[in-house]
């Protein structure tokens, strides 16, 4: 079984990269995997986490088993669960999945269930009244529970393979970088084929794609049931890039500030543990509780010390180990 997504001259010209982690794919893909036999072994230290907190708090058991309910370990789900957005933070998803126009929630579900005939009794009730505010509060209750606190180590990896998504694309242009998105997808001009579960094709028809890299993806890539001029056109690719996929501890978290703390100040020691993945002042100032100001005075130090780099991209300042702080990282 073959997906085949068309391209026109238009489309290479349109052809894009999620600028991170697409939340709801994410999640969602997430649910498939802890119900998954075949999970890959980076996940598992992630799911038995997940399932050992379970068992001692009957809330997050019965919030685990209704997500699992919704999204079964394999098979179709509904489009209108993932957002065609590219909004990184999770609430706007939320807020998407709440203003589907209630014949478009009836719509997905129909297509979704088409070929198996047997409608899940959630399906059937959301069917009847149109409303997703219970379906998102399960949803919510699941991020919080499963993946909040594993959400860095999500980051690093797609960040990882958006980067090198960019050194394909400068070294080879748009054919080097569909060649080498994932094993499982091959690039045959004009046609990109990976391996699925079913035989689908998409015509992109001048709509673009949206190539985007998930932690939580695995095996081969995943995409809308509906390829319709509807939606914008995604391409969910599983992230192969050489970070880790399983997110560090907070043991070696703590003791790579607790080590460079000494000689940098406990501040500026967790800001470059922080840049393991690159990100703007704004963001850095979120993640260390502190405001952009002590952040631009402490990245200023940083940088004259050759330990970072800073460059602006539109509005934004971002910032970036060097390959000097990345070793005084690790080492």
């Amino acid at each position: 079984m073959v997906l085949r997504v068309r391209f026109t001259m238009e489309d290479l010209c349109r052809l894009r990269v999620a600028p991170g982690p697409h939340p709801t794919w994410e999640m969602i893909l997430s649910i498939n995997s802890l119900q998954s036999p075949g999970l890959p072994a980076e996940h598992w230290g992630w799911r038995d986490t997940v399932v050992r907190a379970a068992r001692h708090d009957l809330a997050h058991r019965r919030s685990l088993d209704a997500a699992a309910t919704l999204v079964p370990a394999a098979g179709n789900f509904p489009d209108f669960l993932t957002p065609a957005i590219v909004d990184t933070e999770v609430d706007a998803h939320f807020e998407a999945i709440l203003a589907q126009p209630r014949q478009s929630v009836r719509d997905d579900l129909r297509r979704t269930f088409a070929r198996t005939g047997v409608v899940p009794r959630w399906a059937r009730a959301l069917y009847r009244d149109g409303r997703t505010k219970g379906l998102v509060d399960v949803l919510r209750r699941y991020h919080q529970l499963a993946l909040r606190q594993n959400w860095q180590g999500v980051h690093q990896h797609v960040e990882t393979d958006r980067a090198r998504y960019a050194r394909l694309l400068l070294t080879g242009g748009v054919e080097l970088l569909l060649h080498g998105l994932h094993p499982s997808i091959r690039w045959r001009n004009p046609v990109l084929e990976a391996d699925y579960p079913v035989d689908h094709t998409i015509d992109l028809a001048g709509r673009g794609l949206t190539v985007v890299p998930a932690h939580f993806c695995w095996g081969a890539p995943v995409t809308f049931i509906d390829t319709t001029e509807a939606r914008q056109p995604m391409l969910i690719c599983p992230a192969s890039g050489d970070a880790p996929a399983t997110p560090a501890g907070p043991d070696t978290t703590e003791a790579r500030v607790d080590r460079l703390g000494a000689l940098l100040g406990h501040t500026r020691a967790r800001l470059l543990t922080e840049l393991s993945v690159a990100d703007s002042t704004t963001g850095l100032a979120t993640r260390l509780a502190v405001t952009p100001a002590a952040v631009s005075q402490h990245t200023s130090v940083l940088r004259q010390a050759g330990l970072l780099t800073t460059a602006r991209i539109g509005q934004a300042v971002r910032h970036a180990l060097t390959p000097l702080g990345r070793a005084l990282l690790e080492g």
